[in-house]
């Protein structure tokens, strides 16, 4: 790097006239005393300060000084502190969620310009040592960052981003409200700045288009036009400096945008009018400022939905209450920030007060209300070892609870990251609007200058080829494109999300919309999962042993046919032996364990006849089964019955008129699946599975050119829902089901599958009417701006409404009531 580059800043003299710079790394213009060079193989560049430098020499240092040629930045400059970073490793710690020897830190990012911004900063952070992902969500400005505790801290990573010149801050909900704030308040006060001005200048423009029509003294004329310069300008270079500032880096990058269009209609009308007024012509200013107006006041609107969009993950995390009563050891209650909370400490949570943590009740016996964070509307009991979900509403009494999770990793924190990264996931759909949003903007500019030569060429004198040209180049509108689909995943992701249904992303909603078999799982899926034993048939010996038998060999299991077991123990007060050693559970199968009489099978009867024992034969029934056998003798068989979950039966009759066809794959006996298909009217029943025998039918679905989806429980059916086009867990909050599922019910309820499939029908509905509005606009407009039906004014309110009535479709989604 010696060789190749030096550093230097050149002096400057008092009569030195020095002609104005551009910071390469920041855009700003650089004064003449602050002007800092670097050399680099013979090619100068210009710097505003030594952080610009730096943060410049990192890039193209990492190889990533594409970077400069991608970015669309709207205004120039860094955030106010960039190139600092005030924390360290000890006050960020508390925002660092630890697993082990990895932590997992969130913080937002201010500065982020463009989708390169987002790029640059995640790359950065990759190719830090000890980072194993780096995530930032544009949407949001913020980024999540998994690493290697022992291999770097928290500060390591603000530093990196610090040094490229954005401004990191630990995530906190008024951090993230305060930057959704900064950029609102801009984007207020350039709108209030172009209405208060626009207005002063269409009276001037009133009287000069009296003056055109009645006559006027060519004095005042000219006086009038002077005015509404004067007036037309700040709005052009203040109000509009958003449009003007991107259409420069536009041009640096050869990537034209719609910056690039709306700048040149603007200054293309304002130009001209100064021309105009000069040669005695008529002058445009009022077209140059309304075009700004009418803009920045949809840009207003786009924003506010954009929030109102996204409110959904803030809602979810503003359940949880900021601070809790700490227990310490003498039992006062001492007030604490809920984040700074650690598993095995006691909290006090009183009537009416929210859960602030994931925990398990150690003293009292309440009522909770799951309604906000699962979606669950009934209140649920809770006693002493029963899970409370963090965000959830203590009812009755109050109650002791030890915390078994940070607040950072609670069910509703995880939640609302999961829903933040669906918003972040891209729909195949969008790739459409993305090619077309690629050639679109040169195409519109050789329109525009078709549209200039055809008129300029013309014998006819009715339509002005400037406003002609500009009104082609302001009307165009890839905005809407590129809204069409991002705005609707948005918005039906938070609306979900707030009735217990997680889509994993905008590829997800999609692949739920497209559903044309959906295959279920039997225990815990479609029946409650609490199967009871109905019977006990000994083969020797009585029914208490062999129920005894079972008891031991399952001890501990959380299993629904082994805590069958262990209820029925229970209530016929039995005593047990110590717990078998040697237990090995097969799945789909059943277990195995050691004995001193010889090797115990529990199971079914398919693990039997594996190992030679014949069990016999019985009539058909549709209970489950469990087979005993012991030393290769038969023992007897204990029968299960499981009560059907509420509204299975309206859930697959309401599958059947959305037009999809139902499957159930269960591991009992085929006469239990046929029997349980037939109460509740489903289409085909496959009893007798092994996983990979689901599987095996998964797939002949999928081969014959059916999109599939498999519901199960989360954890036993981990081979299916993973083959499956969609796969979908009831979880009630479990954490399996959390990392592994497309679709997440968070709530055991049915109903809520059928809400999943119509609004992500609903969704695909007006992703497709976004992009039909956005095509047939454009295709609309932009002949008739040519041919000159519209007046540049009309093209801007035109282009303008086109985006918000994008956002506004999308918002429906919000409202649609299930």
């Amino acid at each position: 790097m010696a060789d190749a580059s030096s550093f230097s800043t050149p002096p400057q003299t008092a009569g030195e006239a020095v002609r104005e710079q551009i910071c390469i790394h920041c855009a700003l213009p650089i004064p003449p005393a602050d002007l800092v060079v670097e050399t680099v193989d013979g090619v100068e560049r210009q710097f505003c300060c030594q952080g610009c430098r730096g943060a410049w020499l990192i890039i193209t240092g990492a190889g990533l000084d594409r970077f400069y040629r991608q970015r669309h930045w709207q205004e120039p400059g860094l955030p106010e502190g960039a190139f600092e970073t005030p924390y360290d490793d000890g006050y960020l710690a508390r925002f660092v969620e630890t697993d082990g020897h990895t932590g997992e830190l969130s913080f937002i990012v201010e500065g982020l310009r463009c989708a390169s911004c987002v790029w640059l900063n995640e790359k950065i952070l990759s190719g830090l040592d000890g980072v194993e992902s780096a995530r930032v969500n544009y949407a949001t400005h913020r980024a999540r960052v998994r690493f290697d505790l022992e291999r770097l801290g928290p500060a390591d990573l603000f530093a990196a981003v610090s040094s490229l010149g954005y401004l990191p801050r630990p995530f906190t909900r008024d951090a993230a409200h305060q930057a959704r704030e900064r950029e609102r308040r801009s984007l207020l006060m350039r709108l209030g700045a172009a209405l208060f001005l626009s207005m002063q200048l269409m009276g001037y423009s009133l009287a000069l288009y009296a003056g055109y029509f009645q006559g006027m003294e060519a004095g005042a004329k000219k006086l009038l036009q002077l005015f509404s310069a004067l007036v037309a300008t700040p709005v052009v270079f203040y109000s509009g400096w958003p449009f003007l500032q991107g259409a420069w880096r536009s041009l640096r990058h050869r990537s034209p945008g719609m910056d690039l269009l709306v700048a040149t209609g603007i200054l293309a009308a304002w130009g001209a009018s100064l021309h105009a007024m000069w040669a005695g012509g008529e002058v445009y200013f009022d077209t140059a400022a309304m075009i700004v107006t009418l803009l920045l006041t949809g840009r207003l609107f786009e924003n506010g939905a954009r929030r109102r969009a996204a409110s959904g993950v803030d809602r979810l995390l503003q359940l949880a209450p900021d601070t809790a009563r700490r227990l310490d050891d003498s039992g006062a209650a001492i007030t604490v920030e809920s984040a700074v909370l650690q598993p095995g400490e006691r909290i006090l949570v009183t009537p009416g007060e929210r859960f602030p943590v994931d925990g398990r009740l150690l003293e009292g016996t309440t009522e909770v209300d799951c309604s906000a964070a699962t979606g669950e509307p009934l209140p649920q009991a809770r006693q002493p070892g029963d899970p409370v979900l963090a965000g959830t509403m203590n009812l009755l009494a109050a109650v002791t609870l030890t915390v078994e999770r940070p607040a950072a990793d609670s069910f509703v924190a995880r939640v609302a990251r999961l829903v933040e990264e669906a918003q972040a996931r891209r729909a195949p759909i969008q790739q459409l609007a993305d090619r077309v949003s690629a050639w679109f903007v040169p195409l519109v500019a050789a329109m525009a200058a078709a549209t200039w030569l055809f008129w300029q060429l013309s014998a006819s004198q009715e339509v002005s080829p400037l406003l002609a040209a500009v009104a082609v180049l302001v009307i165009a509108c890839p905005c809407a494109l590129g809204l069409a689909t991002p705005t609707a995943i948005l918005v039906a992701s938070g609306a979900a999300a707030g009735r217990g249904i997680l889509f994993r992303g905008g590829d997800i909603i999609e692949a739920v919309a497209a559903v044309e078999v959906v295959a279920f799982d039997k225990t815990g899926t479609l029946t409650e999962g609490r199967p009871q034993l109905v019977a006990i048939e000994p083969a020797e010996g009585t029914a208490d042993e062999l129920l005894a038998r079972v008891a031991c060999a399952e001890t501990g299991s959380n299993h629904p046919l082994a805590l069958g077991v262990q209820a029925e123990v229970r209530r016929r007060g039995l005593s047990l032996a110590p717990a078998m050693t040697g237990v090995r559970t097969l799945p789909g199968l059943g277990l195995t364990a050691d004995s001193p009489e010889g090797l115990q099978l529990i199971g079914s009867r398919q693990l039997l006849v594996g190992h030679g024992i014949i069990p016999p034969l019985h009539e058909d029934t549709a209970a489950t089964e469990i087979h005993i056998a012991l030393a290769g003798r038969y023992l007897g068989r204990l029968l299960f019955r499981d009560t059907i979950r509420p509204g299975a039966g309206e859930l697959v009759t309401a599958l059947h008129r959305l037009g999809i066809r139902t499957v159930l794959l269960s591991g009992d006996s085929q006469a239990a699946a046929e029997q349980l298909a037939a109460r509740i009217g489903i289409d085909e029943a496959r009893g007798g599975l092994l996983p990979e025998g689901k599987c095996a039918r998964l797939q002949a679905e999928r081969d014959a050119g059916r999109r599939v989806m498999m519901v199960g429980d989360g954890i036993n059916d981990a081979p299916a829902l993973a083959l499956a086009d969609v796969g979908c867990a009831l979880a009630g909050g479990t954490d399996i089901a959390l990392t592994t599922s497309d679709l997440v019910l968070t709530v055991p309820r049915l109903d809520r599958l059928q809400e999943a499939l119509q609004l992500a029908r609903s969704t695909m509905s007006i992703v497709r009417q976004n992009l039909f509005w956005a095509f047939v606009y454009n295709l609309a407009a932009l002949p008739l701006a040519a041919a000159g039906g519209l007046a540049p004014i009309h093209a801007a309110a035109a282009m303008a409404l086109s985006s918000v009535c994008v956002v506004a479709n999308s918002l429906r989604l919000g409202r649609k009531k299930s």
